[in-house]
């Protein structure tokens, strides 16, 4: 009825791989690997687990393309549900069965938001969590062939890609209970470095997030963050005109660090939400270009 899906990529850490898929295999299901690292200490360990189960080997893509791996992932799933779990995510003993009981209950993409420590295994979701992420996530294989597997012009942001197409196909979406430990912890930004290293991604993350505006998969009201960290821009620009205006920072740093539960980790967040921000025009230019070139063709 269900099988759970592990990609390994060329970077990832061996010893993390080892944790991921050992709570796979805890699971009781059918586990399939597939595996396009091209490295030989990953390729020993899963010699080592023949029998326990499946493992693809594949050439490395020469271009990342996640909804291009998400599809080839499918592609070796026989069951009617599918689990993705990453390379770098441990699951809790029940995960598996958390998530089937969701889609067996009627939806068609569930998924267990993130933890980033041990002692975060257990914390409760909160009323503004909804995180979509494929890392930890239980899929109704038919219903993703249906909208004719993933669409690869999304090459990054293929989780909230297809969150977004199936809200807009009428299709229930929604996070199972409990969490997955993520081991890498680079996306809580638990320090400086991360931060940066998050900045650095969210300078192309609009392209994505406008090809989701301009196909028509969801509305402006998804971008909320651009709204927010953008406000920060827009208040400087007034405020050199008018001074006084610069008091409207009081209340918009007040709701970040009321957000982020703490000076630091709002410090640590604004770095890469203002870089999401600042992103914004190249979004928009690169998506405005692309309508422009297919309304030509």
């Amino acid at each position: 009825m269900v099988q759970i899906v592990i990609p390994v990529g060329p970077r990832d850490n061996l010893e993390w791989v080892k944790r991921s898929v050992q709570s796979a295999l805890g699971q009781g299901v059918e586990v399939i690997v597939y595996d396009n690292s091209e490295r030989r200490d990953v390729h020993e360990y899963f010699l080592t687990l023949q029998g326990k189960l499946r493992y693809f080997r594949d050439s490395r893509m020469g271009r990342v393309n996640m909804a291009k791996l998400r599809n080839r992932m499918l592609s070796l799933v026989a069951d009617k549900y599918a689990v993705m779990l990453d390379s770098d995510v441990v699951m809790p003993r029940d995960a598996v069965s958390k998530m089937v009981r969701k889609l067996e209950g009627g939806a068609h993409f569930t998924w267990m938001h993130y933890a980033y420590s041990e002692e975060e295994m257990s914390q409760p979701l909160s009323a503004m969590e909804e995180n979509p992420n494929l890392g930890c996530a239980g899929l109704n294989v038919e219903t993703v062939r249906k909208l004719g597997g993933f669409d690869e012009r999304y090459e990054r942001d293929e989780d909230v890609w297809l969150y977004a197409k199936l809200r807009k196909e009428g299709y229930r979406v929604e996070p199972s209970e409990g969490r997955c430990l993520h081991l890498n912890k680079v996306h809580s930004r638990p320090d400086l470095r991360s931060s940066f290293v998050e900045a650095r991604r969210n300078l192309w993350r609009s392209k994505y997030d406008m090809m989701l505006v301009m196909d028509g998969l969801t509305d402006l009201t998804f971008l909320t963050g651009y709204t927010y960290y953008g406000s920060y821009y827009v208040l400087a620009l007034l405020s050199a005109l008018y001074h006084p205006l610069a008091l409207l920072y009081v209340p918009l740093v007040g709701f970040g660090m009321y957000y982020y539960k703490g000076v630091r980790r709002y410090f640590l967040n604004l770095i890469p939400g203002l870089a999401l921000a600042l992103s914004l025009p190249y979004g928009l230019a690169w998506n405005l270009t692309r309508k422009m070139k297919r309304s030509q063709a």
